[in-house]
């Protein structure tokens, strides 16, 4: 884990270079200073270290929740009960055990841990995606990826906290949703289902822009754990997945449904 953490730094230092070198080879350079005064201007070379950490971090957890969704998928390991109570464990200790340089291989073990267990269970609903239409886990991947790319760098290149305004309004969102699923129990109406399914696609494109602007003034403030920095943005876009791919299936399934009335 200790020389894993190595080569993060030595990628970043290797992908700055890089990036620098293709900007600067192919953008204009008006577009490219006003660019380049624009992430300046936002972020200290200290946060830009600390957000490749952090979102090298995730990308590791995607991967550990991609293994471990195949492992449901390929019937390994059946998701249930057990997975979710070892998710569980797995995230309480992330956050109970103290950023330092003497458990940070244990940490991004346990962040490891807990992304794949996250995938194990997600595999429960890939599984019935795959069994609707293969396309739509395509689909859902796709629309993730785009999705929170284009709202993580739009936080990054934001003015300063312009999105921790949205702290109140995503709270609301929250508990309206909350009580709308609570009603639904007893009402089980359709349209219900379908409102608090957008409504929570929503607010969990919004915890991107929170999330991501209050881990940068995180930083700020002192605190560099980027473990759990990543662990808040992986749950979040693994929430962005799970939403979209509900919200496919339904309307295959819908789509499905008149084609045979028409028959």
């Amino acid at each position: 884990m200790i020389q894993l953490i190595k080569v993060v730094n030595i990628l970043y230092e290797l992908l700055q270079k890089y990036v620098k070198h293709k900007i600067s080879s192919k953008m204009p350079s008006s577009l490219y200073q006003s660019f380049r005064e624009q992430l300046v201007q936002n972020l200290e070379p200290a946060v830009c270290q600390h957000l490749f950490r952090v979102y090298a971090c995730m990308t590791l957890a995607c991967a550990a929740a991609a293994a471990g969704s195949i492992v449901h998928l390929a019937g390994l390991w059946s998701a249930g009960l057990l997975s979710w109570l070892l998710q569980l464990a797995a995230c309480v200790a992330l956050f109970q055990i103290p950023p330092s340089g003497d458990n940070r291989a244990l940490r991004l073990g346990l962040l490891l841990a807990t992304g794949a267990l996250t995938g194990h269970l997600l595999g429960l609903t890939v599984e019935y995606a795959l069994v609707v239409d293969p396309g739509i886990v395509v689909t859902g991947l796709a629309g993730t990826t785009v999705s929170f790319a284009c709202l993580s760098l739009s936080a990054l290149l934001a003015r300063r906290g312009s999105f921790l305004l949205l702290g109140a309004v995503l709270s609301n969102m929250m508990a309206l949703l909350l009580v709308m699923v609570l009603g639904n129990l007893f009402l089980q109406s359709w349209f219900v289902h379908k409102i608090s399914l957008y409504l929570a696609m929503a607010a969990m494109l919004g915890f991107v822009l929170l999330d991501t602007q209050l881990i940068v003034e995180d930083f700020r403030q002192g605190n560099e754990d980027y473990v759990v920095h990543s662990l808040k943005l992986f749950f979040c876009a693994v929430d962005i997945f799970r939403l979209l791919v509900s919200i496919l299936i339904g309307k295959r399934s819908n789509s499905r449904t008149r084609t045979e009335h028409r028959d």
